[in-house]
């Protein structure tokens, strides 16, 4: 009993002592988003960004590290990278049981439930749900580790649906290390053109049940080598975001464009050069 009740104290002290400046939420943890600004929007047929690892982590800790953290096609809301543990179902178009297989990489959309706009891959999985706001999503194995890799989303086969022309979007991530393609799935949208809009985000984010600080995993992660439509197009602009109600346990910086971001250890924000606070979230412009 007395050793039960010092680890509850120590874990305790642990989540008041690394963070008290303000209360923390429930997960997911968003520890940083990271906004990327283009220019201007483009008619799509390809987006990619490179990422690298510094290292492994450990798979029972849901991490989330998403080169799309959120970008529009048509004003439509999507997303995707990689995750330590990745589940849905298998059968199509009649869900039965969850399955679970472990370190994965997604590619989800809001705004819709229809599973038929969803073709997963060859052993891979969807979802529909309406947990986070409607949304459906494709996802299939993905065993990353150290490493440099390229998420890659291109524009696929337009078709006809009771009069109005809808685009699939294939999803994609290279490892350079192995030199091999993980085709994660894809998603259907509305019109036969689809627009990228300027703004594109990345994020890294915690997930699933509530861990102790001390459980954040130490990593480095690298974004660069942005391209549209096959051409090099590096942002104009990139701003760090930190919501003020999740562990401050990231840390960015720019190289040239490069832009890159360390978790697992406590910042100061007050400290953090170039870091303002604006309402319910710090922000750091890194160029």
């Amino acid at each position: 009993m007395q050793s039960k009740f010092l680890t509850v104290l120590l874990a305790t002290l642990c989540f008041s002592t690394a963070w008290s400046a303000d209360r923390i939420g429930n997960t997911p943890w968003h520890l940083v988003d990271y906004w990327w600004d283009f220019g201007k929007d483009t008619e799509f047929e390809s987006y990619e960004v490179d990422f690298t690892l510094s290292n492994d982590v450990d798979p029972k800790v849901r991490l989330y590290i998403a080169p799309i953290g959120l970008g529009h096609f048509n004003k439509v809301a999507f997303y995707g990278g990689i995750q330590t543990q990745s589940d849905g179902y298998r059968t199509h178009p009649h869900p039965r049981r969850r399955e679970y297989i472990g370190k994965g990489a997604i590619f989800s959309r809001w705004g819709e439930r229809d599973i038929k706009a969803t073709r997963k891959s060859e052993g891979g999985l969807f979802e529909s749900g309406g947990y986070e706001g409607d949304f459906i999503s494709v996802r299939n194995k993905c065993n990353w580790t150290k490493g440099r890799y390229t998420y890659r989303l291109k524009r696929g086969k337009t078709e006809t649906i009771n009069g109005k022309k809808h685009t699939w979007v294939d999803g994609f991530v290279y490892s350079h290390k192995e030199k091999k393609t993980v085709q994660i799935g894809s998603l259907r949208f509305a019109g036969a053109k689809l627009v990228l809009g300027r703004r594109l985000a990345g994020f890294i984010e915690i997930y699933g049940p509530r861990i102790p600080l001390t459980s954040i995993p130490k990593i480095t992660v690298t974004f660069e080598a942005w391209r549209i439509n096959g051409k090099a197009t590096p942002p104009q602009s990139a701003l760090a975001y930190y919501p003020r109600n999740v562990p401050q346990y990231a840390g960015s910086k720019a190289e040239g464009k490069q832009v890159i971001g360390t978790i697992g250890k406590n910042v100061d924000r007050n400290q953090a050069k170039g870091t303002s606070k604006q309402g319910d979230r710090w922000v750091q412009r890194l160029y």
